[in-house]
């Protein structure tokens, strides 16, 4: 499902606390697309963010893979 790029979305975002999150990036990678910083995967958290409930998502680092469709 896809995910709106909205001041929702964003308050609800858990990706500031992943491992994975690089320093000073954006948030909300289901939304609004894949990193353009280095992304080392550890751990993601995506299956416990809020969002990731709300919308059905079955995927993992979006940081890295780009929004959910």
């Amino acid at each position: 499902m896809t995910v709106p790029d909205s001041d929702q979305v964003h308050q609800d975002c858990i990706c500031g606390d992943c491992p994975s999150y690089p320093a000073n990036d954006v948030w909300s990678y289901c939304a609004r697309g894949k990193s353009d910083k280095e992304i080392e995967r550890v751990n993601c958290i995506c299956p416990e963010c809020p969002v990731t409930d709300r919308y059905d998502l079955v995927g993992t680092y979006y940081c890295k893979s780009g929004a959910a469709d």
